[in-house]
């Protein structure tokens, strides 16, 4: 038989703001957080093994930096503003990280959750998955300097 039940939500501090997680309890399939990044804060540079993301700019302005996945581990990174409204669609093994450009509210709902499924090239915060930055890390670096430099023509 089909139900309805409540979940409770909970707030956790990150060093780049807050985040309010919630999930649909039992298989844990579904889960859902309000992020709130501080302005010129940003996440790791990471992807998710197996959980996919959607993500929806409430408020603010951030600068997107992604790559698709690649299975030599060579990715190719492009940066990109994001504005209010707008989704960004996030399958597993794409690394990313956001940037706040402004105070910003994000939306987030993930499907396919699990909680070791994180691989973290770099982040400002220490909390890499492993000691030597990844190649990666270069490129989303090269990336997000090279969208920088437009802004400023």
């Amino acid at each position: 038989m089909k139900s309805i039940w409540v979940t409770s939500s909970k707030n956790v501090s990150k060093p780049w703001g807050e985040e309010r997680q919630w999930s649909t309890g039992g298989t844990g399939r579904i889960s859902g957080k309000i992020l709130r990044l501080n302005k010129d804060c940003r996440n790791s540079l990471k992807y998710n093994k197996i959980k996919d993301e959607t993500l929806f700019l409430l408020s603010g302005k951030l600068l997107l930096t992604y790559s698709n996945e690649h299975p030599q581990e060579h990715y190719e990174f492009h940066s990109m503003q994001v504005l209010p409204g707008d989704t960004i669609n996030i399958q597993s093994g794409c690394p990313y990280r956001i940037k706040a450009l402004e105070d910003s509210t994000i939306v987030e709902i993930a499907y396919r959750t699990y909680s070791d499924g994180v691989v973290r090239f770099h982040d400002d915060y220490g909390r890499h998955s492993t000691v030597e930055e990844h190649e990666a890390y270069q490129n989303a670096e090269k990336a997000e300097k090279s969208i920088a430099l437009i802004e400023d023509i």
